[in-house]
């Protein structure tokens, strides 16, 4: 399939420009209502307040769009991927969908909301979103090697880069 490393790159990149821009627009867009109201679930909290609302709906909303941008601008996307923008979409729930879920299980491990859980919190929405972009799409593996990789780096310069910007209470 890949003749090339600029189709490698190409299609890494279409799956990172969703599920990345899902994962980072509710640091920038959230509310103020907690997904899980603020409730507990056997003694501890469900999710934690950095899990809004209007944080996921904007992440989805965001990612999705952030789809449809990159399909614009590069619509030989079709080709590869005939349904992109369904597969933007699947990509930017699963990213939500991977961070939520992390944090239930951080809940339940004891670890509060804002402290960190090396590896989870870096990757808890790329394997999310691959999890649910199989109904889809079955990734290549170098896809998923680039995305892991690539992730564990870029996401820490981010978080540190949005930390210093105030975006963010902690650098990871």
């Amino acid at each position: 399939m890949f003749e090339n490393l600029i189709g490698l790159i190409f299609l890494l990149f279409s799956y990172v420009i969703p599920m990345y821009i899902a994962n980072s627009s509710p640091v920038i867009i959230h509310g103020k209502t907690p997904i899980d109201f603020g409730k507990n679930f056997k003694g501890k909290r469900i999710l934690g307040n950095g899990k809004s609302i209007v944080g996921a709906i904007a992440g989805i909303f965001c990612g999705t769009i952030a789809g449809l941008v990159f399909s614009l601008i590069f619509p030989s996307i079709f080709i590869v991927i005939p349904n992109y923008l369904f597969f933007a979409f699947i990509l930017s729930i699963g990213a939500i969908s991977g961070d939520i879920i992390k944090s239930f299980f951080k809940r339940r491990m004891g670890i509060e909301s804002g402290k960190e859980w090396i590896i989870a919190d870096q990757l808890d929405f790329v394997v999310g979103a691959i999890a649910l972009s199989l109904i889809i799409r079955i990734p290549e593996w170098q896809i998923i090697v680039c995305l892991l990789i690539f992730t564990l780096i870029i996401h820490r310069l981010t978080n540190y880069l949005a930390f210093n910007l105030k975006l963010k209470n902690v650098p990871w």
